[in-house]
């Protein structure tokens, strides 16, 4: 089932005249766009400031995008918000026959649809793990302490218990050159 598109501009004018171009500033919220550490922070409006020309193989976008958004950091786990500016440039085909990609086609009424390039450039633009400051210090292994507010003592190394068998064989192997050390002749 295809839904119908949120963020539209009528280019049948465009479409009427080969080379031309109009300006395009659109500011509406779009649904949905997310990833499992980055969203567009709720209904906010999305701004899409640019063009679209008519050129020989369709309309072409050329525009900035920019979004308010949410965030978790990947340390510390507090809520980050920023805003994002991404710019685009997409060719759309005349008709939904021609595109080479679903959503980046004219649609039925010479109406041009703008959802898939927003979510396409916003989700491939939020950080992959996103930080609420570069030198954010996460929080602690042992106790789940916030390092960033309060020091809780537990210091930043922790062992891993999966890794005592490795650590055990570094000792072993440490006294044994010890005793072949010690061992040896002297010349």
């Amino acid at each position: 089932m295809t839904t119908a598109p949120e963020l539209t501009v009528n280019v049948r004018e465009l479409l009427r005249s080969p080379g031309s171009q109009r300006e395009l500033h659109l500011r509406e919220p779009l649904s949905d766009v997310r990833t499992p550490v980055a969203e567009v922070a709720g209904e906010a409006p999305i701004s899409i400031d640019g063009r679209i020309e008519n050129v020989v193989d369709g309309l072409l976008v050329t525009a900035e995008i920019t979004a308010p958004i949410r965030m978790e950091c990947a340390r510390c786990l507090t809520e980050v918000r920023d805003e994002l500016k991404v710019d685009v440039q997409e060719l759309f085909a005349r008709s939904p026959d021609e595109a080479e990609e679903e959503g980046y086609a004219v649609l039925p009424g010479d109406v041009l649809p703008l959802d898939t390039m927003v979510r396409d450039a916003l989700v491939l633009a939020f950080p992959a793990l996103p930080r609420c400051r570069p030198d954010c210090a996460g929080l602690c292994p042992t106790c789940g302490a916030d390092r960033n507010v309060t020091d809780c003592g537990h210091g930043d190394t922790v062992a891993d218990v999966r890794w005592e068998p490795l650590g055990a064989l570094r000792a072993a192997l440490a006294n044994s050159r010890e005793d072949n050390t010690d061992a040896r002749p002297e010349a």
